[in-house]
């Protein structure tokens, strides 16, 4: 009698972890992918997000499409309804709520990165805020929303606490997503140079000024954008 070891592994048990993990990386992707556009107004809020198009436009098949729309959904960036789901969109509440939690977090963040400043991270930021200045000179309202989001990034990166990041990263999208969606009603300029002194402050190593930077940065960005959506809803009404 032959008898089969117990560590012997199933062939067809290694192929499943395989494709498991293909799909994940592919749930991945295309969730990065459709995040990008929605953050970015490439996908408007309110579009209609149905499962099956969004695989096909994005050469995959429906379950990685799926878990896709689920960890947007999870992010706030999208919502479900009986048909389908849909790009969120922001309401009043969404920013009063939304900016009240960015405060607290984005505070400790900048706190952290000042206290973790080093010559590539200095530099790193100098690069960015050059970008956005660049963009700024050249009217280019979608790069230089794109420079924003990919500062505060840097930013959460450099405070180095890995659940601060992922907290941040998972209720942002909706804020990055009504900026870009309303450009026209910001003042670059002046967001520029909160920005500017925002990093001045975290390149310094001054937790303090860079705490009161950020909140003087949002107190300013929370009532454009309370405007905005008030503005709006005002005229909805008409």
């Amino acid at each position: 009698m032959v008898y089969q070891s117990k560590t012997h592994c199933n062939p067809f048990k290694r192929w499943w972890i395989l494709f498991k993990l293909e799909r994940s990386n592919l749930k991945d992707q295309a969730t990065e992918l459709l995040r990008e556009h929605i953050t970015s107004g490439r996908i408007p809020p309110g579009s209609k997000l149905v499962e099956r198009e969004v695989a096909d436009s994005l050469g995959i098949s429906r379950a990685p499409a799926r878990d896709a729309l689920m960890q947007l959904e999870k992010e706030g960036l999208v919502v479900s309804r009986r048909d389908a789901r849909y790009v969120i969109q922001v309401n009043e509440r969404d920013i009063r709520e939304l900016y009240q939690l960015r405060l607290v977090l984005e505070k400790l963040a900048v706190r952290l990165a000042a206290e973790n400043t080093s010559p590539s991270n200095r530099a790193a930021l100098l690069a960015i805020v050059e970008g956005m200045e660049q963009a700024y000179l050249n009217k280019d309202n979608s790069t230089f929303t794109q420079s924003d989001v990919e500062l505060h990034t840097l930013i959460w990166q450099q405070a180095n606490n890995r659940h601060l990041n992922k907290t941040l990263d998972s209720m942002i999208g909706p804020i990055f997503m009504f900026v870009a969606n309303n450009a026209e009603h910001y003042d670059w300029q002046e967001t520029l140079d909160l920005h500017r002194e925002l990093v001045d402050c975290i390149n310094s190593g001054d937790a303090d000024a860079a705490s009161a930077s950020m909140e003087r940065h949002l107190a300013n960005a929370f009532e454009r954008s309370l405007h905005i959506v008030q503005q709006r809803h005002t005229e909805s009404m008409k």
